[in-house]
């Protein structure tokens, strides 16, 4: 009996706290790669909608202001200028106060993250007309 109790000991008790350690270990990380995914799927949600906001409010504001001044031929620097304000600030009323603040952590500053695909967005249906 005195033998079987020393095994406990030495064996026994031992293996039991390593077992301890790796369940630990093993719950932390899913739990760490549950958020993760969370986070990734977050980040994904609010980058989509953003760039899908930034497309239909630039094709909005060209098909509403744009094209017409084109036509008369007075789209000027100025009038450039009018068709962007526009745009950006269509694009900040419809994003939610949510999505504002996500992506101002997650990029930093938005307003020129957002002023800066507005401009990749104007050029690339520029190269489609």
């Amino acid at each position: 009996m005195e033998l079987l109790a020393q095994i406990m000991e030495v064996v026994i008790i031992p293996l039991l706290g390593i077992l301890t350690a790796y369940i630990v270990k093993l719950v932390n990380s899913k739990i760490d790669e549950i958020s993760n995914k969370r986070n990734n799927e977050l980040e994904k949600k609010y980058f989509d909608m953003l760039g899908e906001t930034i497309t239909d409010c630039v094709i909005a504001t060209t098909q509403t202001y744009v094209d017409s001044l084109k036509k008369k031929g007075e789209f000027t620097a100025e009038a450039q200028k009018e068709a962007f304000n526009q745009t950006y600030a269509a694009v900040m009323n419809i994003l939610s106060e949510d999505a504002k603040k996500y992506l101002t952590e997650a990029v930093g500053d938005l307003n020129l993250y957002i002023t800066q695909k507005i401009e990749a967005e104007v050029k690339v249906n520029k190269t489609i007309e």
